[in-house]
């Protein structure tokens, strides 16, 4: 490899191990560049993460509607009976 490859191999290797570490530890280990950079990637993750729930809440209905609960065989029963008893009904208002 050349030496420029070299070099953009180490800085992913670097900051694969930053990219793991927690806000505190971060902040305790890191300086200058790396500690921007830290705070930049998850400065935009939290970010796109709030927008992405706020998409999530609008859409949730369209994703999972709201369900009718199925009916029992005494409610399919009595549904029946109320609509012969509406047609003998209007049968007899004919």
């Amino acid at each position: 490899m050349s030496e420029s490859q070299v070099e953009i191999k180490g800085i992913q290797a670097k900051w694969n191990e930053i990219r793991l570490l927690t806000r505190e530890e971060a902040t305790a280990q890191l300086d200058g560049e790396w500690l921007e950079a830290y705070n930049r990637f998850y400065e935009l993750y939290d970010s796109d993460m709030e927008k992405m729930e706020e998409i999530v809440t609008k859409l949730e209905k369209q994703i999972e509607p709201n369900q009718l609960a199925k009916k029992t065989k005494g409610q399919r029963k009595r549904d029946q009976y109320a609509k012969k008893l509406a047609r003998i009904a209007r049968d007899a208002a004919e």
